[in-house]
């Protein structure tokens, strides 16, 4: 199955390796759309099997690839109708049949044009697809179950908004710019960010320490203390988390899909004010490559932060990967983050690199941090679903996921925090705006270039 057309016949290992894991990725955000319960690492567990199994046997690589992402028995069947599309194209493709095709080049399993040439392209590919699950659904009046989960949703109609849900836009990087100009709600920001810093302030730590009334029974200060009474526990000690520093780390997220959809002015204003009121803060910027910031935000003053960043040539606007931003941190940053940090992660979650390295990388992040707050613009609108693979991947290993696009959304996400903590009941489906609200007054869009 493996092409040798290459000089010498040798084989492009590093082609096929890339082919069979974006039809991994695809075929694993594809059971997600069909409704089956596939884990958070089920790409990166996928592969491990591959590995281990190979794939020159279908039945040998069906039973491992089941047993790899299938989490319920009801599920079994469902997996196995999608499974002969995937290794129908699978073997299509490594024996150089071009036509059939594997997984489109765009995020989350979506045909996203990203232009008038290519949404013809696109038009063409959904046509090739329909054509092909007509032609292999042997009488199945469903048609095929991967066809359908590779076409856009419900929500994926001809409205901006959803439209940006569905792709993250390459981009090419642009030096940062924006009208820094002090503005009417900066005074509303400010006391907003005030309240944020202050609930987070109210985080208990990870360590444990005495108290009169705690959370748990000390089971060992007692049975230290039974040992002046003969082994007689005579009252149990209460113990409670320790309150810790509170440090924090921001992961900005400033690829073309999110200034597309986020107030520019609005987020330098935000980072700048969250930086200024912690004494210990870690600040970088990412689209496709990742930038440390923290400096910049050290200036009193938006517009300084702003010559600061230009001074640097700071840039923005390239494309979305942020599975390579965290492992970025932890790999060149690691004393960023500790048991004292919360994690602060903006972005929209349309994630254009590796999705298994993503999943890695907030597993890390999630063990490491005090807790971890994911604020998605895209979530601003009452009818936003975590769905996209990257926000999926991410969501089991994030404390709260919450709306990010003006003031009242900062005001929500302290309100929530300081009510019950990063460990309660928190985030996007707590937002009582979204049982309220409507589309059409929440803001989703920047009003600005």
């Amino acid at each position: 199955m493996v092409p040798t057309d290459r000089p010498d016949d040798v084989p492009d290992v590093a082609g096929v390796r890339d082919d069979v894991l974006d039809a991994l990725l695809t075929f694993v955000r594809s059971l997600r759309r069909a409704g089956i319960d596939v884990s958070a690492n089920a790409a990166l567990v996928g592969a491990q099997a591959l590995v281990e199994v190979g794939f020159e046997d279908e039945a040998r690589t069906r039973a491992a690839l089941r047993a790899a992402l299938v989490t319920r028995a009801e599920d079994v069947a469902a997996f196995d109708r999608m499974f002969a599309e995937f290794w129908r194209r699978l073997d299509a493709h490594l024996d150089g049949d071009a036509a059939a095709g594997l997984a489109d080049d765009t995020p989350d399993g979506a045909l996203a044009p990203m232009g008038a040439d290519d949404a013809g392209a696109g038009e063409d590919a959904t046509e090739e697809r329909e054509a092909e699950s007509s032609d292999s659904d042997d009488g199945d009046p469903t048609g095929s179950v991967v066809t359908r989960a590779l076409q856009p949703g419900p929500g994926d109609g001809d409205d901006e908004t959803a439209t940006m849900a569905t792709y993250s836009p390459a981009g090419r990087p642009e030096t940062v710019t924006v009208d820094a100009a002090p503005t009417d709600d900066d005074g509303s920001l400010d006391a907003a960010v005030d309240q944020l810093v202050g609930a987070l302030a109210t985080l208990r730590g990870r360590r444990w320490a005495h108290a009169p009334t705690g959370q748990r029974a000390d089971a060992r200060r007692a049975l230290r203390r039974s040992v002046a009474t003969g082994g007689a526990v005579v009252s149990v000690p209460e113990r409670a988390r320790r309150p810790a520093d509170l440090r924090a780390l921001v992961l900005a997220d400033v690829s073309r899909s999110v200034l597309d959809t986020v107030d520019r002015g609005f987020l330098l204003r935000f980072l700048r004010a969250f930086a200024t009121r912690l004494r210990h803060a870690r600040l970088f910027f990412f689209d496709s490559e990742v930038r440390d910031v923290t400096d910049a935000f050290d200036a009193p003053t938006t517009a300084d932060a702003l010559r600061e960043l230009q001074r640097a040539e700071t840039g923005w606007g390239g494309g979305t990967r942020i599975g390579h931003a965290v492992e970025t941190v932890r790999r060149e940053h690691p004393t960023a983050v500790d048991h004292r940090t919360v994690a602060v992660v903006v972005s929209d979650g349309l994630e254009m690199g590796d999705v298994s390295t993503l999943e890695a990388g907030t597993t890390w992040l999630a063990r490491r941090a005090r807790a971890v707050l994911w604020l998605n613009p895209l979530a601003a609108s009452p009818a936003y679903e975590p769905t996209a693979a990257g926000m999926a991947a991410a969501l089991p290993f994030v404390d709260g996921l919450f709306a990010f696009t003006g003031v009242a959304d900062i005001e929500e996400v302290a309100r929530q925090l300081t009510q019950y903590g990063a460990g309660g009941r928190v985030g996007l489906e707590h937002d009582p705006r979204r049982v309220r609200g409507s589309a059409d007054d929440r803001p989703t869009r920047r009003t600005d270039s």
